[in-house]
């Protein structure tokens, strides 16, 4: 019979959903165990195909393995996604509220209608929410793991949560330019290329998060 750690291996990795390299540094781990399992049967004086075979069923099914290393890709698909949530977010105070001001210095666009007011509040609000949420996601999931801790729960509250952001703030900037006197082709184009863009790749994270959960 051939040697079926191959064969397991393939069938593990093809198991695992998440982010590529932590997924291949597992599929490389429970390589080693199962060589050195391997090995450690012939020194004991079996045969190589039979001592391969041993290692494969001593060290679990498929199945088993691959929801133990489930929960670390979850894990780790989180962080970035709530890494990511941070970056985009964190860049825009600096953009649009103070330092390059871009949407007043671009197409001086301006509005005192309580609409554009509103919705200006309610953006830096939403996130204000957004960042603290992003934070938490990443204490919880940084260091050790409290005791209420629940890796595959953790990546599905981050999806969910991320993809609700990469919603809200989109629809809700693109409403303060509808809204703004002055808006212009340039101010559009900031939009698409400093909020929506960025935002639409969190977007795609969160959902690998999501089927990483």
């Amino acid at each position: 019979m051939a040697d079926p750690r191959p064969d397991y291996l393939a069938r593990l990795d093809a198991a695992l959903v998440g982010p590529g390299r932590i997924r291949r540094g597992l599929v490389r781990e429970a390589a080693d165990h199962l060589d050195d399992a391997t090995e450690a049967l012939v020194a004991a004086g079996h045969d190589e195909e039979s001592a391969a075979r041993r290692a494969v069923v001593d060290f679990g099914s498929v199945a088993d393995i691959a929801a133990s290393f489930q929960t670390t890709l979850a894990v780790a698909a989180s962080r970035r996604t709530a890494w990511l949530l941070l970056f985009v977010l964190g860049y825009q105070p600096l953009l649009w509220d103070s330092g390059l001001n871009l949407a007043s210095n671009t197409a001086g666009a301006r509005s005192d209608t309580w609409v554009f007011r509103l919705l200006d509040d309610t953006i830096e609000a939403g996130s204000w929410i957004v960042l603290g949420g992003a934070l938490l996601v990443l204490v919880a999931t940084g260091g050790g793991s409290p005791w209420w801790f629940d890796g595959r729960a953790t990546a599905r509250f981050t999806g969910a949560f991320a993809l609700a952001a990469t919603t809200f703030v989109p629809l809700t900037s693109v409403a303060m330019i509808v809204t703004a006197d002055g808006a212009d082709a340039g101010l559009w184009m900031l939009a698409l290329t400093l909020v929506v863009l960025p935002l639409a790749g969190v977007a795609v994270s969160a959902r690998h998060t999501l089927a990483a959960s």
